[in-house]
C-alpha cells in the first residue's frame, strides 16, 4: 500500500504529493486528502504502522487513496446528515473503495476462515469481518461468541 501512495501515484496523478505529518499536527485525524491539490497526508504514527504492514494503517491509506481516486479535482458534496443516502457520503465511498481495493471480492470469497482473510489481505479482524458481512460471505470458522451462540441454539434439552 505504501508503494502506491508513496510511489505509483506520482506517475498517474498530475501534481500528486504525499506528506507525512507529525501526530500533533494531525490531531485526531489519521489521514487527510486534499483532493483539490492533490495531496495525501498521513499521521507519522500511521505511516510507521503502514511500513510495518499494520492492517488498520493499510485501511487508512487505502481510504485516503480512495478519496484521491474518486474525488480528485471534483467538488465533493459532503453529506453528513442521515437524511441523505450514505452512498453519497464521500467518507462512506472511501471506506467502500478501501475495502474493495484491499480485499477484492473474488479472492476474498476463496478464504475459508477469518484468519486466512486477515493474513491473505493484510487487514484487521474488523476490516475482514465488515467485508465478509458486505459480501454476505460466511467463513467456515466462527469466533468464540458466534460458536457458543450456535451451540446454544442447536443443543437439545434432556428428557427426564
Amino acid at each position: 500500500m505504501l508503494g502506491i501512495i508513496d510511489g505509483a501515484l506520482y506517475d498517474t496523478v498530475e501534481g500528486y504529493r504525499f506528506e507525512v505529518r507529525a501526530d500533533h499536527e494531525m490531531g485526531l485525524m489519521e489521514g487527510l486528502t486534499d483532493d483539490q491539490k492533490p495531496i495525501i497526508y498521513l499521521k507519522e504514527s500511521v505511516n510507521r504502522a503502514l511500513e510495518r504492514g499494520d492492517g488498520r494503517a493499510r485501511m487508512t491509506a487505502a481510504h485516503e487513496f480512495g478519496h484521491l481516486y474518486m474525488h480528485c479535482g471534483a467538488p465533493t458534496f459532503r453529506a453528513f446528515s442521515t437524511r441523505y443516502d450514505p452512498l453519497y457520503d464521500p467518507e462512506r465511498q472511501a471506506d467502500i473503495f478501501a475495502a474493495a481495493f484491499l480485499m477484492p471480492e473474488r479472492g476474498f470469497r476463496r478464504c475459508k476462515t477469518l484468519i486466512e482473510a486477515m493474513n491473505t489481505f493484510g487487514v484487521s479482524r474488523n476490516a475482514a469481518t465488515c467485508r465478509a458481512r458486505k459480501l454476505n460471505h460466511r467463513f467456515e470458522d466462527f469466533g468464540p461468541a458466534e460458536a457458543s451462540k450456535k451451540k446454544k441454539g442447536t443443543r437439545k434439552s434432556k428428557s427426564p
